[in-house]
């Protein structure tokens, strides 16, 4: 049977019993008779005799800044290990354990005692030199389309396709960047990698889809799609009601045969590339498949692990199906915030700020 954690008076107590009668059975008899409860056991006893015979305390010897002193922290193994993450702040601790022969449990605890931690960077699309001022006018025009009607956002259906692999995303928490503060580092995002291609819209009122493409996605499946699944979709969740449609810049969207069909449709109620109203390029904050949909489905779906192509896509199914009205009207709102934030960095990348 375990017992508590013995106290200061309590071992110092046995250590006055065992000076006296030099037996631990006796010992035991004392404590029952003053405390009427089990006594601890012959090799506590003896353990709290040693340690006072070879360490000259009952104290714990390793507890606090007592015991043996830690030379992997000193000053100056503290000062070479800082001045190295210094130099090369994105150095991992096993890098710099064998730079400085510091052990990668000393070089944590030097980083923690100087207050420094890690950052993931956020993956970001490199922008070219024009795109600032496309992003300004595209957000100076959504909220003035707020500012004249209310319901607005609540009108816009987002879309875009994104790849799933059977062998999960970016791990991005392999790369880290340490600094006593946050310095807000990014890595350019990977595109064009093979996968299972995926179309998804999303309003306040709901998902539209998914709906898979079989193979890569060129402007005749795209506008395949457009006519037979995704437009009458969207049709049915507003009642054919006003909806404005966004999507981005991507080939298959700008395709001029797309182009066409969507004019004809949904004439001045698309943006998009030489839409009605322009979408600005890489722009994937400014939308809430890029800075919502898409990380929350790949989370849920990997975690599952599916095996085949069949399971990816119900795995996918299934997600979107959780997604609940309450969150997407929380995306869109947060949307338009976003559209605020551009605007105060000049239509710069704001995420990382």
């Amino acid at each position: 049977m375990s017992h508590a954690r013995l106290s200061f008076e309590e071992r110092k107590t046995i250590l006055k019993w065992h000076f006296k009668f030099e037996n631990v059975v006796q010992v035991q008899c004392e404590w029952r008779r003053e405390f009427a409860t089990e006594p601890p056991t012959r090799l506590t006893i003896s353990r709290i005799v040693h340690k006072f015979e070879t360490h000259g305390t009952v104290c714990n010897v390793n507890k606090g800044n007592s015991g043996r002193l830690r030379t992997s922290t000193n000053p100056a193994s503290s000062a070479m290990v800082l001045e190295l993450i210094t130099r090369s702040p994105q150095k991992s601790t096993t890098q710099c354990a064998r730079e400085t022969e510091v052990s990668r449990t000393s070089i944590r605890r030097i980083l923690k005692a100087a207050r420094w931690k890690f950052y993931i960077p956020r993956l970001m699309h490199a922008m070219n030199e024009d795109d600032p001022d496309r992003r300004i006018q595209y957000c100076e025009w959504f909220q003035h389309m707020v500012r004249e009607d209310e319901e607005f956002v609540k009108k816009i259906v987002w879309s875009d396709e994104a790849q799933f692999k059977l062998n999960g995303t970016v791990n991005r928490h392999n790369c880290v960047y340490w600094a006593p503060n946050n310095p807000r580092v990014h890595v350019d995002k990977a595109v064009n990698l093979p996968g299972v291609n995926v179309w998804c819209g999303l309003s306040s009122r709901g998902l539209v889809g998914p709906f898979f493409f079989e193979g890569s996605v060129t402007g005749q499946l795209y506008l395949e799609m457009l006519g037979t699944s995704i437009l009458p979709a969207i049709n049915a969740l507003y009642n054919n009601e006003e909806y404005f449609l966004q999507q981005d810049g991507a080939p298959p969207h700008y395709h001029r045969d797309v182009r066409a069909y969507l004019d004809d449709r949904l004439p001045g109620h698309w943006i998009g590339r030489r839409g009605a109203v322009e979408f600005p390029a890489r722009s994937p904050d400014l939308t809430p498949l890029d800075f919502y949909l898409w990380g929350t489905l790949k989370d849920v779906v990997y975690r599952r692990k599916p095996a085949t192509i069949a399971l990816l896509q119900q795995e996918i199914v299934t997600a979107c199906a959780a997604i609940t009205l309450d969150t997407l009207d929380n995306v869109v709102r947060a949307a338009v915030r976003r559209t605020n934030k551009c605007m105060e960095a000049n239509g710069n990348h704001f995420e990382h700020l």
